[in-house]
């Protein structure tokens, strides 16, 4: 399970790097002596090289010039650009490949309707200064075969997500959806990205009824009229059901796991006759997990290289696991992460087919901290999931008010004040804190449609709509600000 030739050959074919004559690469001849000559890793450590790669040197991180760069979640600097090389981007493909296989062969799928929501909507183009594109496409990811199999059947045509505009980008979305009766599959990042698409679907249908009927034009794309589908419409906002939009709708791939999990559940409710499948850990960086046949997430081990930090930050390998302990995952990739922190964390399940079954559970680098309480999200999450609708905690870092508040979009949240105050307290800083008084008593906050609310505030912000998460714990100034305008 410790994958040492993996390793060893990704070691030696990038030894006369920039990084791994730094590292003596040349003198690694196990995974101890890596362990010993490369320190682990965050993205500023490695940011310079970056940098350099993005400016088009090669031989920096890996042997060959980057063949893509993708942007993910914020550092203390911005957002992260991760490059890729090569064979980096077919780990990928050689991942996800056994999951298509998989979900072609268990649930009767033939890819001829589908909804990919791989490469991100709403983004502008973007250049690193050596020309490179940032942002990677699907065939990228997906391979050029399958990318194939999937353009002639996309729900989607491709100049939807060419759209900058958010209001234009849902209502051609909807439109095509709509109109796709014989959809099959669904593979979206959060579920909660489905779950706003529902949510303005209601919101917006007498605009779409008109296309329906009339037929309309998008930047100049035309959207013919198509009376079947008005007619579902009107059934399905009467009646409530998906299954009168899509009535071959077999599977919906998406995130399951952590602060996605009552969303998830959200789905199942009004996704009665699909299949949710949980996606596994995917990240940026690289692939983690994948689904099994039944539904467990098992690790990739023959595609990356994984270390695991206990909390006491001490490494560990695959098959050095402990049942039920938790651990954040170290990447050590052909796109040139070396023993990189990506501040997941996962719990570590059991053994299936001689491969870890390691469940994501949340971020370690996501803390709260107003007076010394130190919130961490892994913890706030277990503290909201009883709640089975959508809830926040939302930091009130302000001198004349310091609290949290716990965010709802109706008034049953209000019945789970006390219980959440309750478990807050039993993290001893915050304990602490309530009884001298640095913090005051948990505040309740509802809010309609605090979900969409958030997602088109992440927008506005520049993120991806596609592959937003909805965090159980937030400190962001700026949306405390909206909740105190706009929450009753």
């Amino acid at each position: 399970m410790n994958n040492q030739n993996w390793l060893l050959n990704c070691i030696e074919r990038n030894k006369n790097t920039e990084y791994g004559k730094i590292y003596n690469f040349k003198n690694i001849q196990t995974i101890s002596d890596f362990q010993k000559e490369v320190p682990l890793t965050t993205y500023e450590d490695i940011s310079t090289y970056i940098k350099k790669i993005s400016n088009g040197e090669e031989n920096i991180l890996f042997n060959s010039k980057a063949v893509a760069f993708e942007k993910t979640g914020g550092s203390s600097s911005g957002g992260k650009l991760i490059p890729y090389s090569k064979d980096g981007l077919e780990d990928f493909q050689k991942a996800i490949y056994p999951w298509l296989a998989s979900t072609q062969t268990q649930f009767d799928i033939d890819f001829s309707k589908t909804y990919f929501s791989i490469s991100p909507a709403l983004r502008k183009t973007q250049y690193t200064p050596s020309k490179i594109k940032i942002g990677v496409d699907d065939s990228a990811y997906l391979g050029d075969a399958f990318a194939s199999t999937l353009n002639n059947g996309m729900a989607i045509p491709t100049w939807v997500a060419e759209l900058k505009d958010l209001d234009k980008w849902q209502l051609a979305t909807l439109y095509h959806l709509v109109c796709a009766k014989d959809l099959e599959l669904i593979s979206i990042w959060s579920p909660t990205f489905l779950l706003m698409l529902l949510n303005i679907l209601d919101q917006k249908k007498d605009q779409l009824k008109s296309y329906f009927l009339n037929g309309s034009e998008i930047d100049g794309n035309i959207l013919k009229p198509d009376k079947e589908a008005y007619k579902r419409l009107e059934r399905y906002l009467t009646e409530n059901n998906t299954s009168i939009l899509w009535p071959n709708l077999k599977l919906i791939s998406c995130w399951c796991d952590a602060m996605s999990k009552p969303f998830s559940k959200k789905l199942e409710s009004q996704f009665k006759h699909a299949k949710i499948q949980p996606k596994g850990l995917i990240s940026t960086e690289g692939v983690v997990s994948i689904p099994d046949d039944e539904d467990f997430p098992i690790l990739q081990q023959d595609k990356n290289f994984y270390e695991f930090l206990d909390q006491d930050g001490k490494p560990h390998l695959p098959s050095e696991l402990k049942k039920d302990n938790t651990y954040e995952v170290v990447l050590t990739t052909n796109s040139g992460l070396y023993r990189y922190k990506t501040g997941d964390v996962v719990r570590f399940e059991g053994i299936r087919s001689n491969c870890a079954v390691v469940r994501f559970i949340g971020r370690s680098g996501i803390v709260s901290d107003i007076v010394g309480e130190k919130l961490n999200e892994v913890f706030v999450q277990n503290v909201l999931n009883s709640i089975g609708e959508f809830s926040m905690i939302v930091a009130k870092n302000t001198i004349e008010d310091p609290r949290y508040i716990l965010l709802g979009e109706s008034n049953n949240i209000k019945d789970y004040l006390s219980c959440v105050e309750n478990k807050l307290l039993t993290n001893p800083q915050y304990a602490y804190a309530r009884k001298i008084g640095q913090l005051k008593e948990l505040e309740v906050k509802v809010m309609d449609n605090a979900l969409v609310r958030y997602v088109k505030y992440k927008t506005e912000s520049g993120s991806r709509v596609g592959d937003i998460k909805i965090p159980s714990l937030q400190s962001d100034r700026q949306w405390l600000e909206i909740i105190q305008r706009e929450s009753k």
